[in-house]
């Protein structure tokens, strides 16, 4: 499943929240079980995201913390802190 939700074209992740909701979309029909949770999860609560550690969202995504970090890397980020990144520049654009 790497990759997964990755564009066939391209293997960088998304950079904005819209591409990243775009590629769940996409990529939704192939998630399953507890990847799918946290995608539900990070989807529903973007600014919850922007500050919540790995295990805080694997918490209350009712999933692993390792579960989490195989979307993160699915969705083509190299680190949860570069995944997280992309939510606190939504809470900024949000605030603007």
């Amino acid at each position: 499943m790497d990759q997964l939700l990755s564009t066939a074209s391209s293997s960088a992740p998304p950079a904005t929240f819209i591409e990243l909701r775009e590629s769940c979309r996409l990529g939704r029909r192939h998630l399953k079980g507890g990847r799918l949770e946290v995608a539900k999860f990070v989807l529903a609560h973007p600014y919850d995201v922007a500050f919540a550690s790995a295990r805080e969202v694997a918490v209350r995504s009712g999933v692993s913390t390792t579960t989490v970090m195989r979307l993160v890397s699915d969705l083509g980020f190299e680190t949860y802190a570069s995944f997280q990144q992309l939510f606190r520049a939504e809470l900024l654009r949000g605030r603007q």
